[in-house]
């Protein structure tokens, strides 16, 4: 509309600026009747409201000349224009009206056509759903029908055709893809599998009753009644063949038949078997196991016999793989492992019976399905080293913990001395099975001498002790290092056990009876005297061990432990013998009850220490021992008196006397240190330095040459043996002369240093006891005190 503005001033206002004359810009230009009209009325509006000049009048008259020119042309041409577009809006409304109505026609017919297409496939769907249905059902119907027929051939004893038909079922079960994986399938092939199973325990039962084992102490019987075999031995594998797993009931065959009459009879240690005597549908064994043993190759052919007793009647398939390898098993157990060689000796004879084993096997197990199956007896040939060397470390260790939980208490007491030589080990080592290694021997060669003193020992430690020196040698003989370690290391144990097990078990009896306790005491000083040479041994032959320091320290400390536990328990039970009642008894001593009691205390203390040193007295135990234990005991006994006379608060000079008396009468008891000169001059010259491959601890517990020297003179003996191993002796004497003496003696003694085992507060307590309180006696216990 703006354009047509601008157009219609610049025509009357003359100043039309385009190229030539305004109505040539309308020549080509195409108005429709509205357009047209609208410009002719702008025009003349324009006229009215301005003058325009002659040159505007010249274009506005052009222009509407053309519009006049046009405007019939474009007046006809509109005219049947909107005619017709109102004859097509006309039609077009009825086109409309006709699409909606026919549209929802189609729209009605179209659903009622899918409902009825939708119902006819729903029928379509149940009618083949029933039909399918029906063809279910007929097919479960002849299933039962199948069912039934297995059964009743299961109860008449056709159990081929029972198995087959039990397999047929199952295969059409399988194919009916109707009941696949539904409750049905699971029931019918339950059913399957059930029928399977009582079929499976029919065949096993008719095979039970052709078969009768008998067995008893002296004779095992196998018979077969051949009665029943008759026509059923191929019905039967025929049944197995057509179930599932039928081979199990071979193997539950076999196996009962090794159960029930193989194994009883390797049990025996001898059996015969003679083929002439048996009927042929009988298998006789004769049993036995007062007698000796029936060679390894007489067993294998025993066993081969069997197998083919049973084969000719049962057939081969009877003796499948796992019962074959248990038949190998077993003869491998009795004829080899519980026959493994206990010496280097039996060894090397032994493999005849690994040859017969070998051949055994081969001939047995060539019956197997499965060619690749273990072979035992092979397995265990290729390890025979190995097991050699266990057994010998298995009974080794065994010995040893029943020498340690023995209750028997053997004694070896030694004739002499114990030297340790070449000679010595090759009597514990050798016998006529066993040769010492030359390795072994030129080592003890090169070894220093050493002596075990004379005393008594358990023979159980003995034989422990025998044992390691067995198993170290065996390990010098071994080969296979490995091996070779296991028996160093199994030598070092059995000591070990044995020192560990036996105070545990014994607890009680070691602390009840003296005589046990020093004889363990002079066994742990056996162990560790010969834990340390064996030691120097394995480290010669490059088989060092660090154990076998650990267990020598094991033995002494243990032995050290139970003596001092012993001297500990009996000291108590002497103090409380000559103690008197913890000092009541050493008031108004001079008093003839208080004397009795006084003297039937150490009567009862002497009796009991005398007992003691019966126990003890060498050769139980070296004399060095005897003295360092009687010393522990007259220790706590003097100790007694001592303590309680010290403890009484007024002694008159009468008491005093007794007194006296008595701890010179208690004092007599060193006598116990003396010996028989003929006892102890084989210890006179043997020292702690002879037990060369012991400790200084080790050597100075059993010896001391100052202990053992000679000596003429019973008195003399038993008064320097106690200063030396009783330090409470010289302090007894030492009372008994207090309670004799004057206070100036007393001072005069204790300035010289002959009191020095009396304390300040026990010599007051004695002055105070024994006089009276006056000035000089107060003067005399300050001087005491400043002393």
């Amino acid at each position: 509309m703006g354009g047509m503005d601008t157009f219609v001033e610049h025509v009357i206002d003359g100043d039309w600026s385009g190229e030539g004359r305004p109505s040539d810009g309308l020549l080509n230009t195409v108005l429709d009747l509205k357009a047209a009209t609208q410009l002719s009325q702008k025009l003349e509006q324009r006229l009215l409201l301005s003058q325009v000049s002659t040159q505007s009048n010249i274009y506005i008259y052009s222009v509407w000349y053309i519009l006049d020119e046009n405007y019939l042309t474009y007046s006809a041409a509109v005219t049947k224009a909107e005619s017709a577009q109102s004859s097509i809006a006309q039609l077009l409304q009825g086109v409309d009206e006709l699409q909606l109505m026919l549209g929802d026609e189609e729209t009605g017919i179209q659903t009622r056509l899918d409902t009825a297409i939708k119902n006819e496939e729903q029928i379509c769907e149940r009618v083949q759903s029933n039909s399918a249905i029906l063809q279910c059902l007929t097919q479960l119907s002849a299933i039962n029908r199948e069912l039934q027929d297995m059964d009743r051939l299961v109860q008449s004893g056709e159990l081929d055709k029972a198995a087959q038909k039990a397999e047929s079922i199952e295969t059409t079960v399988n194919a009916m893809e109707n009941i696949e994986d539904t409750h049905i399938a699971a029931i019918l092939v339950e059913r399957v599998n059930l029928a399977r199973m009582n079929i499976k325990e029919n065949v096993l039962r008719e095979f039970h009753k052709v078969i009768a084992v008998e067995t008893n102490a002296n004779s095992a019987n196998l018979r077969v009644d051949t009665s029943r075999l008759k026509g059923r031995i191929s019905v039967l594998f025929a049944a197995l063949d057509s179930v599932k797993d039928g081979e199990n009931v071979l193997k539950e065959l076999a196996l009962y038949i090794i159960s029930a009459f193989v194994k009883p009879v390797l049990a025996a240690q001898l059996v015969t078997h003679d083929d002439a005597e048996s009927p042929t549908s009988e298998f006789n064994v004769q049993l036995s196991n007062d007698s000796d043993t029936t060679p390894t190759d007489e067993v294998c052919d025993l066993v081969l016999s069997i197998v083919a007793f049973v084969s000719r009647f049962l057939g081969g398939r009877v003796w499948v793989d796992v019962a074959l390898t248990e038949l190998a098993q077993l003869v491998l157990q009795r004829c080899y492992l519980q026959r493994i060689p206990e010496t280097r000796t039996e060894l090397a004879s032994f493999h005849k019976t690994v040859d017969a084993l070998s051949g055994f096997e081969a001939t047995l197990l060539a019956q197997c399905a499965d060619p690749s199956i273990e072979r035992p007896i092979q397995a265990a040939v290729k390890r025979l080293d190995e097991l050699f060397v266990e057994r010998q470390c298995a009974r080794a260790l065994e010995q040893s913990r029943r020498a340690a939980e023995s209750t028997a208490f053997a004694v070896y007491k030694m004739d002499t001395h114990q030297e340790w030589s070449l000679a010595f080990v090759q009597a514990t080592v050798e016998d006529p099975d066993t040769k010492l290694a030359s390795s072994f021997a030129q080592s003890i060669k090169e070894h220093p001498a050493a002596v075990f003193p004379q005393c008594i020992i358990s023979e159980s430690i003995v034989g422990t002790v025998s044992s390691a020196y067995r198993l170290l040698n065996e390990s010098m003989q071994c080969n296979e290092p490995g091996l070779a370690q296991r028996l160093a290391e199994t030598a070092q144990n059995v000591l070990d056990v044995y020192c560990v097990l036996f105070p545990v078990v014994h607890r009680q009896q070691l602390r009840k009876v003296p005589a046990l306790a020093l004889q363990f005491f002079n066994d742990c000083m056996y162990g560790a005297h010969h834990c340390t040479i064996l030691g120097q041994l394995a480290a010669a032959e490059n088989n060092a061990n660090p154990n076998w320091s650990a267990v020598a320290r094991k033995f002494f400390d243990s032995g050290i432990r139970h003596v001092a536990e012993l001297a500990e328990s009996e000291s108590r039970e002497l103090k409380s013998l000559v103690g008197a009642d913890n000092g009541t008894g050493f008031y108004n001593a001079s008093d003839e009850q208080q004397q009795d009691a006084l003297a039937k205390s150490l009567k009862r203390g002497r009796l009991a220490l005398t007992q003691l040193c019966a126990a003890m007295r060498p050769p139980n135990v070296t004399p060095h021992m005897f003295y360092r234990i009687l010393g522990r005991y007259l220790d706590a006994m003097f100790a007694a008196i001592i303590d309680g006379i010290v403890g009484v608060r007024d002694i008159g000079v009468d008491d005093s006397q007794v007194l006296s008396d008595h701890c010179r009468a208690a004092y007599g008891l060193v006598s116990l240190f003396h010996l028989d000169p003929e006892i102890t001059c084989a210890y006179s010259t043997l020292t702690s330095a002879a037990l060369v491959n012991s400790t200084d601890e080790q050597g100075d517990a059993l010896l001391d040459s100052d202990d053992e020297s000679d000596e003429s003179e019973t008195t003399a003996q038993g008064v320097r043996l106690a200063k030396k191993h009783c330090q409470m002796s010289d302090k007894l004497v030492q009372l008994a002369d207090i309670l004799m003496i004057s206070r100036a003696d007393i001072l005069a003694r204790r300035r010289a240093g002959l009191l020095a085992q009396y304390s300040v507060n026990e010599l007051v307590s004695l002055v105070r006891a024994l006089f009276s309180d006056t000035h000089e006696r107060a003067l005399d216990i300050d001087e005491l005190k400043r002393i």
